[in-house]
């Protein structure tokens, strides 16, 4: 708590904070620490329990004022939806992707928005920018400036927001650093697919 204590009095009372456990407590101690965090006026504590104690955290999310994040771990839209239908958190945290793409991304999304879940996507924020604009209640984007190098554009933020790019499809094209880095690619025409090696290449959040 000591770190908590100087964060908030060098941040003050308004600036939006939030705590990230990183899946690291049993359910005594998330309870024991969420209660004793409840002073700080967080805007969320994020994954205080594994990512698929979904009745711990459906617990948590009942008792503590302090909203519930979770998510990012989940790797399809069936582990989300029993993330909502437990009720497991105030947050949801999806990342698009790890659940399979746009496409299942705004599957899970329409299903947050029907439960009244806040929104902030995992990561990625090149895709979840858009996605996030989307969605109906305002939502949260992680920024990360960690994958730079992939692209010739940088996301534009704004007083505390991320600007979604007026520029075509996702509003980024890759770099030739990242060219570079590519050891192997494949081409999809129709019915016809070469399949690049297993491995090959490299897999290229508002603003926290």
């Amino acid at each position: 708590m000591t770190r908590l204590t100087a964060m908030r009095e060098h941040l003050g009372d308004d600036f939006p904070l939030m705590v990230d456990a990183n899946q690291q407590w049993d359910r005594p101690s998330a309870m024991r620490m969420c209660r004793a965090m409840e002073p700080f006026n967080l805007v969320w504590i994020e994954e205080p329990l594994d990512a698929y104690d979904y009745l711990g955290h459906a617990e948590l999310a009942r008792v503590i004022d302090t909203p519930i994040a979770t998510g990012e771990m989940l790797a399809s839209v069936a582990e989300y939806v029993k993330l909502i239908e437990h009720q497991s958190c105030d947050i949801i945290q999806p990342d698009a992707p790890r659940v399979g793409g746009i496409t299942e991304f705004l599957k899970l999304t329409t299903l947050a928005a029907q439960a009244g879940l806040t929104l902030a996507p995992h990561f990625a924020m090149e895709i979840h920018c858009h996605l996030a604009a989307t969605y109906p209640i305002e939502p949260w984007v992680e920024h990360f400036d960690w994958l730079d190098p992939l692209f010739n554009e940088r996301m534009a933020i704004a007083d505390g927001r991320m600007i979604v790019s007026d520029r075509p499809r996702l509003g980024v094209t890759l770099s030739e650093q990242l060219r570079a880095w590519t050891v192997d690619s494949c081409v999809i025409t129709g019915a016809e697919r070469t399949v690049a090696p297993a491995n090959a290449g490299i897999y290229p959040r508002r603003a926290t």
